[in-house]
This record gives structure tokens, sequence and C-alpha cells, in this order.
């Protein structure tokens, strides 16, 4: 199944679950990287993008780093792919690479 498809199905079935999806909310994108000095550097560079992020070191033998970078944007399988692609793209230019997205956060 393509990225954009899946995204389309989770948004669907958030909007079968009566979630209102017409108004921009704050997404998190997860990203996984091997160390901190790719993680904290993949943080920086979401950040000079206008992402709020934070990193965490997490309990798993591989790829221990956590990047959740977020961003408020629409509700849209457009948008929601886009970006994470594009961070996607960024985060393994550092070594990283993308875990998913969600309200992680809230």
């Amino acid at each position: 199944m393509s990225l954009f498809k899946e995204n389309a199905a989770i948004l669907q079935k958030f909007e079968s679950d009566g979630r209102d999806l017409s108004s921009p909310r704050s997404i998190d994108f997860c990203h996984i990287f091997p160390g901190k000095v790719s993680a904290d550097a993949f943080a920086r560079a979401a950040e000079t993008e206008g992402f709020a992020v934070a990193v965490h070191d997490v309990e798993r033998e591989v790829d221990p780093w956590d990047v959740i970078a977020s961003k408020e944007i629409m509700l849209t399988c457009e948008a929601i792919t886009d970006t994470e692609e594009y961070l996607d793209a960024l985060a393994r230019s550092y070594r990283g690479q993308a875990d998913g997205w969600g309200f992680f956060t809230v």
C-alpha cells in the first residue's frame, strides 16, 4: 500500500470515528536515529523548517533515539503525506528514518 493510500485510510477512520478534520491541528511526526548526534542534527534542521521538536532516548536496541517533529497543518492526505515524505528524506540525510505520525504529544 502506498503511503498516500495508507494515510487516506487513517484519515477516513478518524472521520468515521467522528473526528473533525476541517481545522488545522498539530501533527507529530516521529523519526528514529542510531545516535544522539544524528538525532540532534535532524532536530536542529527540522526546527529551522518551522517544526517544534523533542528528542528522546528510548529503550530500544536498534535506533534508540526518537525525534518528534510537530507542526500545525491541515488534516488532509496530501498535507500529511507531503510533510511525512519531506521529513523522512531529511531524517535519512542524518541516518534516521520516519516511524509514523499521530498525536503523540497530546
